[in-house]
């Protein structure tokens, strides 16, 4: 691309070929950082600031446990991950598969 700055070959080139990757790596990183149990724990003095795996650990006492409550704690927990999910599964299959396909 004769005439093109460096930042006009990052966005024309390189940023296309990258999407799927980032798009699986974006799907990766917000599962691991959605699923935090322990360090949010330890940290958080609040229930107003509990996470979702905590506040469902809540549920859970010593002589009863509320299984309705935490099936349906559960399944919201869920409905972000889907969503996002849903919303960038073509770009996640094929960051996915970019590097186990010979070409």
């Amino acid at each position: 691309m004769d005439g093109a700055t460096e930042l006009q070959i990052f966005y024309k080139i390189a940023l296309p070929t990258m999407i799927p990757s980032l798009a699986a790596l974006a799907v990766i990183l917000f599962i691991n950082q959605w699923r935090l149990f322990l360090y949010p724990l330890v940290v958080l003095q609040e229930e107003a600031m509990f996470t979702i795996p905590i506040a469902l650990s809540q549920l859970v006492g010593a002589q009863r446990v509320a299984f309705e409550q935490i099936m349906v704690g559960t399944t919201l927990a869920i409905v972000p991950i889907a969503l996002l999910f849903i919303f960038l599964q073509r770009y996640f299959i094929k960051g996915i598969l970019a590097g186990s396909v010979k070409q």
